[in-house]
C-alpha cells in the first residue's frame, strides 16, 4: 500500500499506510523539515566549524524572533556533526556541543550547563562551590569540541553590567585558549549583549532568520512541509494566496506555520479528505492561539537570510 503514495518522499509513504492514529501521532511529533533557507543558515555554520584553529577565531550570532525555529537549527548542526566512538582513545568526540544560557549569567552557572550539555555530572559540585572551569576546559579538550553553541544568549541581559561584562570576557578567553569558535543564538536583542566588549563583538558574524515572507524561500518550505504530512491524497498547496495567507496570519513565524499546517492535516485526516488545500485554512479551529506577532512591522520581513559583517 505504501507505493502507492507516489506524491510522498520514500520515508513518508510507509507512515501514510498506517492507521489515522499512528499518522495523527506522527504530524504531531517534532521533525526535521528540510528546505532551501535552512540549508543556507547550516552552511554557514559549518563553515565555522570548518576553520583551522587560530588566536582570532571567527564566531557566528544568529538571530531571529521566537518560534523561527533557530533551536531546531543548531540541535540539527550538532545531529550533522556527530561522529562515530573514538574506540583507540575510548572517548566519543564532541565536535560540536549547544548549550542553554544561563539564566544568571555567572562563572559558575555557564560552565555547569557547560557540563550537563558535556553530559557530566556537574550539579553536585557546583551545589558545594567547586571550581567547574578546570574540569569544563579540560572536557572540551578531550572531546575536540570546535564549536559550543550558546543558546538563549539574550539570557546574559539578565544579568548586572558587571556581570555582562566578565561572562564576555569569560567568552574571549576560552576562544582564545582552546581555538574553537562560538555560536550565539537568541532573539534580536542578543545584539545587545555582545556590545560592552567591542574586541569580541568584532569576532560575530551576524546571521539573521528573519519572519517569512513572501517569495521562493516561502514557496519552498510550504511544499516540503506537506510532503512531510502522511496525508494519501497530493495536497495543492502550491498557491499565492495561501503563502500570503499564512504570512498575513502568523507573522512569517515559522511555529504558527506549522501549527497551522499540523492541525488542518488532523482534520484531512478525521474527515476524511486525505488532503490539505486553501480550504482547509478557513476553519477558525486551525488559527487556535496562533496570533499575529506584534514584532511584524520591526523590519525583519526579508525573504533570505542576511549574513552581515559585524
Amino acid at each position: 500500500m505504501a507505493g502507492e503514495f507516489t506524491h510522498l518522499p520514500h520515508d513518508v509513504r510507509p507512515i501514510a499506510a498506517l492507521d489515522a492514529e499512528a499518522r495523527i501521532a506522527h504530524i504531531r511529533a517534532e521533525r526535521w523539515v528540510q528546505h532551501a533557507a535552512a540549508e543556507r543558515v547550516l552552511g554557514y555554520l559549518h563553515e565555522a566549524l570548518g576553520q583551522p584553529p587560530r588566536e582570532r577565531m571567527e564566531n557566528i550570532l544568529l538571530v531571529g524572533e521566537s518560534g523561527m525555529g533557530k533551536t531546531m537549527l543548531v540541535r540539527k548542526f550538532e545531529r550533522q556533526t556527530a561522529v562515530a566512538f573514538d574506540d583507540r582513545a575510548g572517548v566519543q568526540r564532541r565536535p560540536v556541543v549547544v548549550m542553554l544560557m544561563p539564566h544568571q549569567p555567572t562563572e559558575a552557572r555557564f560552565f555547569d550547563q557547560l557540563l550537563m550539555a558535556l553530559n557530566a555530572p556537574s550539579a553536585g559540585y557546583f551545589m558545594r562551590g567547586f571550581p567547574l572551569q578546570e574540569p569544563a576546559v579540560r572536557l572540551l579538550r578531550e572531546l575536540g569540541t570546535r564549536v559550543v553553541v550558546v543558546d538563549e544568549l539574550n539570557s546574559l541581559l539578565a544579568g548586572t553590567p558587571r556581570q555582562q561584562r566578565a561572562f564576555l570576557q569569560l567568552l574571549r578567553f576560552l576562544s582564545n585558549e582552546l581555538r574553537l569558535a562560538f555560536i550565539g543564538v537568541g532573539v534580536p536583542e542578543a545584539r545587545h549583549a555582545l556590545l560592552s566588549d567591542g574586541q569580541l563583538r568584532s569576532r560575530f558574524t551576524d546571521i539573521e532568520l528573519p519572519p517569512w515572507s513572501l517569495g521562493e524561500d516561502l514557496r519552498d518550505f510550504v511544499t516540503r512541509m506537506s510532503w512531510s504530512l502522511p496525508l494519501r491524497e497530493p495536497s495543492p498547496v502550491d498557491s499565492p494566496k495561501l503563502r500570503r495567507l499564512l504570512v498575513d496570519r502568523t507573522g512569517g513565524i515559522t511555529l504558527g506555520i506549522c501549527k497551522a499546517f499540523e492541525r488542518a492535516a488532523i482534520k484531512a485526516i478525521h474527515d476524511g479528505r486525505e488532503k490539505i488545500d486553501l480550504a482547509s485554512f478557513e476553519d477558525s479551529e486551525i488559527w487556535r492561539g496562533v496570533a499575529t506577532p506584534s514584532r511584524t512591522a520591526r523590519g525583519y520581513h526579508r525573504s533570505t537570510m542576511t549574513r552581515l559583517s559585524a
